[in-house]
């Protein structure tokens, strides 16, 4: 249910503090732990994408991504490509070219066997050795940053160990200050500066890494650290490898590491939601991305102009004519793809001419994802059908004595079969599976209960029951709960009128969600329609927009106006999708938590970093963030003894969302009914559903207003005046779907849509 916990926002839950919380944003409201917890504003869509952990199936360059250590990579499980990753190879070129320059700047290099072996000795020191071991001590100092940016990474996903992490770091180390050190026996040096060099960048790389200095948290200082280990070390020991260090080498090189500092700037666009979340002061998080990218290029292009006007002045004019070539079609790639967007085009900006060519699909605009798409309406609808199809088989299975737990099972398994078996053979992975899991909450339980293996609850004859679920393909979501009574023959009394009454604010509800009309005239409506069945609506519950893999999206209907808590107005607009959630009660409509162990669905926040301290804790979190990186997961699927112990750390320092089970007084009774509704051009299309019991409700429906809005139609009248044709079947149903009122006055259940 996208309700209480993602949707909680005035609940009297044991006196907790209700004060009025008034959002300039559309809000989400959480309950945690023992307080309410407000997050005003959703994440965009494409931030949520890239957060979670790319699953790109191996080919097509992810499998040489992987290793190359770039975003947005497969996962891996061989230990040797995982060691490698962490080194980043992407980022070993720089150096080499470094090392290869200064030989050559030196004027001793030639091109015999021995000064060949030599200079590709001290690209290994300078490559694999010395800056695979900066990249992988970054990653350790990073990991908390990671599990936001990019949790796949090897560490942040516990695919290594720690042991083995600083054991890479140390054997890195050592590997590249031993070979520093024969390259200097090699070459005769009487001063051992190729291991100076070597043991001063490798310091440099440690504070830029490691409290309680870290560099990288200031962006100028910590930028040109990086830029100097990359540019000048290199070019210093090749230089000093063949020759010997010259004034003039120094400043050409101390200018080059300038450039340097825009080259770090580039890599910290990507980590900037992480960045802020730990208050790490990049230059992108403290100057804004659009200034930091106008720093970032200005400092490479006019370092490299002012190099070029220093060998011009220094009467080399063709060294300086063949750096001003170079410098042209970078800052044609700068305007082409950085400057439009850093974030996008950061690691093909870096090594356009070292790894990957741009694919065409990168290169085009990337395609508005709402309903004006046929594409997205198929696999909202896909979605939908599977989702449909789960409840039915719940509802069947759905017997006295049959285990809680084992329904629950039935609906995801269902759902994830059902989902894996469509769109296999495309090119590019589509994830899909559960959108919401199975939660069974019986009589006065209101939602959420979705219980762990080892739990015996089981059902008993007259049980009401609100099942809840939801599927998606391609992020693309579709919700459904319903609620059935486990009896035979028509449901009657006061049974019957609260389930009438969500079912009805649920028709009224589909047809006042049409473009033009605002959030506030379906609270007051929904209102009105369980007052005439003498029942309350559930406060807190909120109905969400939904979006490509957003759940619980800003723009949202209230079920209960009251002082205290408020959502901006907002008004629906075509091409939009809903989930409508209803919940009425014949008691005072107030949720409750009871006991705090029976929650089990949680969600990960994808905005919120911490180190977990307990090792359960860790590895319960690296399964969740591979596993279920932005839907709502039960506690089921995770093992139950770690689950238990690991939770508790990860919910109270707010890595995980809750989704606690709230309840009614005893012996007061609940109903549910939530549908996902596409605002489509013609109309709003209701996509998932189930047929209700017989219903014989003891209240009459009189109300005008509430009778005119369920004879309201759900699709929208074309303009313009064209005559219609004749003799056409269901014109009339098309433009009027009426609906009933459910009361004392119609025969059985209203129908459905």
């Amino acid at each position: 249910m996208s309700y209480v916990l993602n949707s909680v926002s005035s609940l009297s839950l044991s006196k907790i503090n209700t004060n009025r919380v008034r959002t300039h944003s559309q809000p989400s409201v959480s309950f945690t732990r023992r307080r309410l917890t407000v997050r005003a504003a959703e994440t965009d869509t494409n931030e949520v994408k890239a957060q979670a952990p790319d699953k790109a199936q191996a080919g097509g360059g992810s499998s040489f991504n992987q290793l190359l250590g770039i975003k947005g990579a497969a996962q891996e499980t061989n230990k040797w490509k995982i060691r490698l990753q962490l080194t980043k190879p992407v980022t070993w070129p720089p150096l080499v070219w470094g090392v290869v320059c200064g030989a050559a700047a030196s004027g001793n290099f030639h091109w015999n066997l021995e000064d060949v072996t030599k200079s590709i000795v001290c690209m290994m020191m300078s490559g694999p050795f010395l800056t695979g071991y900066t990249q992988t001590l970054n990653d350790w100092y990073d990991r908390e940053i990671d599990a936001i940016n990019e949790p796949y990474r090897p560490i942040p996903s516990g695919a290594i160990s720690e042991n083995e992490v600083i054991t890479q770091i140390w054997l890195l180390l050592l590997g590249g200050l031993g070979v520093a050190g024969i390259l200097d026996v090699w070459a005769g040096h009487d001063f051992p500066i190729v291991f100076y060099l070597a043991l001063g960048g490798s310091l440099l790389s440690y504070i830029y890494s490691a409290p309680p200095l870290k560099l990288k948290q200031n962006g100028w200082i910590g930028n040109f650290a990086l830029g100097a280990s990359y540019i000048s070390l290199p070019w210093w020991a090749g230089q000093a490898l063949f020759g010997t260090l010259t004034p003039d080498i120094i400043v050409l090189t101390l200018l080059y590491s300038i450039a340097g500092l825009g080259i770090a700037i580039v890599n910290d666009f990507k980590s900037v939601e992480g960045d802020r979340a730990l208050g790490l002061q990049s230059l992108p998080v403290a100057f804004g991305p659009e200034t930091a990218k106008w720093i970032c290029v200005g400092a490479i292009d006019v370092t490299q102009l002012s190099v070029a006007g220093y060998l011009l002045g220094a009467g080399k004019p063709y060294y300086a004519l063949a750096l001003l070539a170079l410098i042209i079609p970078q800052v044609v790639f700068q305007f082409q793809y950085f400057l439009k967007d850093p974030v996008k085009y950061d690691v093909k900006y870096q090594i356009v001419a070292n790894c990957e060519t741009m694919s065409s699909d990168d290169e085009k605009e990337e395609k508005e994802l709402d309903l004006s798409s046929p594409e997205v309406v198929t696999k909202y609808k896909s979605a939908a059908e599977i989702v449909n199809k789960a409840l039915q088989l719940v509802i069947s299975e759905c017997k006295p004595k049959a285990k809680i737990v084992d329904l629950c099972e039935k609906g995801d398994s269902f759902i994830r079969e059902q989902s894996g078996s469509m769109y296999k053979n495309v090119k590019k992975k589509i994830e899909r599976g559960v959108a919401f899991p199975t939660c069974i909450s019986v009589n006065d339980t209101i939602c959420h209960y979705s219980p762990l293996a080892s739990d015996e609850a089981v059902l008993e004859q007259g049980d009401m029951l609100k099942i809840d679920m939801g599927c998606h393909i391609d992020g693309f979501i579709a919700v459904v709960a319903h609620t059935h009574v486990l009896q035979q023959g028509p449901i009657t009394s006061r049974a019957a009128d609260v389930i009438a009454a969500a079912n009805t604010a649920a028709e009224v509800a589909l047809r006042l969600v049409r473009p033009g009309k605002k959030n506030k005239d379906v609270t007051d409506a929904i209102q009105k329609v369980a007052a005439a069945y003498d029942c309350k609506i559930v406060e807190g519950v909120l109905s969400h927009q939904l979006k490509q893999f957003v759940i619980d999206g800003n723009k949202v209907i209230l079920s209960v106006s009251n002082p205290e808590t408020r959502v901006d107005d907002a008004e629906f607009e075509e091409n939009e999708v809903y989930a409508i959630d209803i919940v009425t009660s014949t008691g005072d409509g107030k949720p409750k938590l009871l006991d705090e162990k029976q929650t089990t669905v949680y969600k990960r926040a994808v905005d919120k970093s911490y180190h977990l301290k307990m090792k359960a804790s860790r590895f319960i979190f690296s399964e969740i963030s591979q596993k279920f990186p932005i839907m709502p997961f039960s506690a089921r699927a995770l093992e139950e003894k770690r689950a238990r112990l690991g939770l508790v750390e990860c919910v109270n320092h707010d890595l995980l969302q809750p989704y606690p089970v709230l309840h009614e007084k005893p012996g007061d009774l609940v109903a549910h009914f939530k549908f996902t509704v596409l605002l489509m051009p013609n109309g709003s299309d209701r996509v998932t559903s189930h047929p209700l019991q017989e219903l014989y409700s003891t209240k009459t429906i009189d109300d005008p207003e509430i009778k005119a809005w369920l004879a309201l139609g759900t699709k929208t009248k074309k303009k313009g005046g064209g005559k219609k044709k004749k003799g056409k079947k269901g014109d009339k149903a098309e433009e009027a779907t009426e609906a009933e009122p459910m009361d004392s006055t119609t025969d059985g259940a209203a129908s459905q849509e």
